[in-house]
């Protein structure tokens, strides 16, 4: 029972109703609001995956180019270019008479040897900015040709991320080839 607060004596009935919310309006706010936070939350990771694998292509190329240059710098001022049977290395004369070959590593990079010293020319491991992204030779290839006096080197490698992405649209790697003409000064 309400009391009249002019006369507390007198007791009022239920007839005269406040406004107020009902339970089933109630609900229906909370789940719309519920709906778009758990909207808002799926954006963000979206946000996130897509710059965590920008950071990925963005090293992935940055690798890659950088072996390309090297060898492509050493192999145009070199002589007499040799590959494997199995395409897995290119050996040559730089313009300082020094014996250079690249190769494809089981370790999963491209190496670079000279005078006995391996050197790296892809990391297989790239800084991000928490943590290490792995990065991995997946295919690698050096072909030899005679073209006139001059010889023409193939170099073809794919790098990746290393490891198994769990979905398929997750799958980053690059293809880097190119047709160096070796002028065998």
């Amino acid at each position: 029972m309400l009391f009249n607060l002019n006369n507390p004596s007198k007791k009022t009935g239920f007839t005269s109703r406040e406004p107020a919310f009902t339970l089933v309006e109630l609900l229906v706010v909370v789940t719309i609001f519920a709906g778009l936070g758990i909207l808002l939350v799926n954006s963000l990771f979206a946000i996130l995956k897509s710059n965590t694998k920008s950071e990925l292509i963005k090293e992935i190329r940055q690798n890659g180019s950088f072996a390309l240059d090297v060898m492509t710098k050493k192999l145009t001022g070199g002589q007499n270019p040799t590959c494997d049977v199995d395409s897995s290395w290119v050996s040559f004369t730089d313009s300082h008479g020094e014996e250079i070959t690249f190769s494809c590593d089981a370790g999963g990079y491209i190496a670079s040897e000279s005078a006995g010293i391996k050197t790296a020319l892809t990391s297989n491991q790239a800084f991000g900015s928490e943590e290490k992204i792995k990065i991995s030779l997946t295919s690698c290839s050096f072909g030899c040709e005679a073209v006139g006096t001059n010889s023409k080197v193939t170099i073809s490698f794919t790098l990746s991320q290393a490891g198994e992405p769990i979905r398929q649209e997750e799958l980053t790697q690059q293809t880097f080839s190119k047709v160096v003409l070796v002028r065998n000064q």
